[in-house]
């Protein structure tokens, strides 16, 4: 059965049905205890009843036969016999037998016929003579139970149970690959296109298992299509760079052999060229990143140092914009990474802060230890980003604004090139907006952990 239609059709079928079966049960384990109380109420209540009678006959009073009225249809009917002759009530048939029980024994029996119960008492009252009462009522059904107050605890208690290891069982077997589904899309949704869940699968309904299966297959289907982009972008980069390579030596040629006036749109094609060229090293970085190769011997090194031999060339290039570069930097923070991939990632972050800075501001620069990771704070006085676009300025080819980018320069690839670089060390990357303007750009990297010797 392999609808879950079925199984939860099924499952609160067989609830009920467990329910029924315990009320059964309880009903078969406390009836007698109950059914002993209920006789001996009916037994003394029919004594009470029959005593006033006696003695109403006994004193001579008018109207006895009222005290053996029945209250209601299912009271007992009583009969009361002198010397064999019926005294007050209606006639009982069949407890002859009974009678002579009750004068060998006690002076009373009790006798089940059918669904019929049967009392006789004997009463003497000395100089007024032997009376025989004789009682009967039919048996209530022993499904009263049911509305018996005296069980209603253990019914009660039946319910709770049953039900919530029940509804226990059955949620955990649904819910169970609902969980593995959604622990398959959190994966997904972090870029782990390797996940598969249908393996995990196997004896779930077949509802939740064609749903896995096609998760499965739109899992392969993206791992396909950003692997054949990957492979594109980086097939592409080291075919173009042959054709570079003889664009720049061609581009000497015609400089000795041009004049003096050609020497203007000659350094335009060489700036050029160096531009398409650093774009061409970006993209293969950026492949390298992507393929997760780019982190094969990583080594201890000084953050620290790193980040003011940095800072000291982005703060040359601020003066000549009329800016500066502020460094608050923590000494001997040591990381676990590739220094060149490093440092790129953080000339990126500062070199994008200097070109946004509005003139005559300062790019602030902090590094410091926060628990067990370091904390690289760079912010600028420049436009900000949008909200919205706080994610995507990491992603590759991305620009805030297509004029504005063009005329800083920026391609979209160096802060792609940075977040992969600090996704590889097992870090992590935000944007966003600072108050009173500019933008705030956080990585944090995991802290090197070091002998003290070693740190020293």
């Amino acid at each position: 059965m392999k609808s879950l239609y079925l199984r939860i059709l099924v499952g609160m079928w067989l609830t009920m049905t467990l329910i029924v079966g315990i009320f059964a049960a309880i009903h078969a384990l406390t009836f007698p205890d109950v059914d002993t109380r209920r006789r001996a109420f009916v037994g003394r209540s029919m004594e009470l009843r029959s005593a006033d009678a006696i003695d109403c006959v006994v004193a001579g009073s008018p109207n006895c036969d009222v005290i053996l009225k029945p209250i209601d249809e299912r009271d007992q009917r009583l009969a009361i016999y002198r010397k064999g002759m019926l005294v007050l009530g209606e006639p009982i048939e069949g407890a002859d037998d009974l009678v002579k029980t009750a004068r060998a024994g006690n002076g009373s029996a009790t006798e089940q016929i059918g669904a019929t119960d049967l009392w006789v008492s004997i009463k003497d009252r000395g100089d007024a003579g032997e009376y025989v009462v004789i009682g009967k009522q039919s048996r209530p059904s022993p499904w009263l139970f049911f509305i018996v107050p005296e069980t209603l605890p253990w019914r009660l208690l039946a319910i709770a149970i049953v039900t919530g290891l029940v509804s226990a069982v059955l949620a955990r077997y649904l819910t169970r690959p609902i969980q593995t589904l959604r622990g398959a899309a959190r994966k997904l949704a972090k870029g782990d296109l390797d996940v598969r869940v249908s393996g995990e699968l196997e004896g779930a309904d077949t509802e939740t298992l064609a749903l896995g299966q096609e998760m499965d297959r739109m899992a392969e289907r993206i791992q396909d299509l950003l692997e054949s982009q990957r492979r594109l972008l980086r097939d592409v980069s080291h075919e173009l760079r042959s054709p570079l390579a003889r664009l720049n030596l061609a581009l000497e040629l015609v400089r000795r052999q041009s004049s003096k006036e050609a020497t203007t749109a000659l350094d335009r094609i060489e700036r050029e060229t160096e531009r398409l060229s650093a774009m061409i090293g970006e993209l293969l970085t950026l492949s390298r990143l992507e393929s997760g190769a780019a982190i094969e011997r990583p080594e201890v090194l000084d953050l620290s140092e790193l980040v003011e031999e940095i800072g000291a060339d982005a703060g040359f290039e601020a003066e000549q914009k009329g800016a500066r570069v502020e460094l608050h930097v923590e000494p001997n923070l040591l990381v676990d990474g590739n220094p060149e991939l490093l440092g790129r990632a953080i000339e990126n972050i500062m070199r994008n802060a200097l070109r946004f800075t509005e003139r005559g501001s300062t790019v602030r620069v902090d590094l410091e230890l926060r628990g067990e990771e370091l904390e690289l704070r760079v912010r600028d006085h420049g436009p900000g980003v949008p909200a919205d676009s706080l994610e995507d300025i990491f992603k590759p080819f991305y620009r805030v604004a297509d004029d504005r980018a063009r005329q800083t320069g920026g391609v979209g690839i160096g802060l792609a090139i940075t977040h992969g670089a600090v996704a590889a060390h097992g870090g992590s990357i935000v944007a966003k907006n600072a108050k009173g303007g500019g933008l705030v750009v956080e990585m944090r990297l995991p802290r090197a952990q070091v002998s003290e010797e070693r740190a020293a």
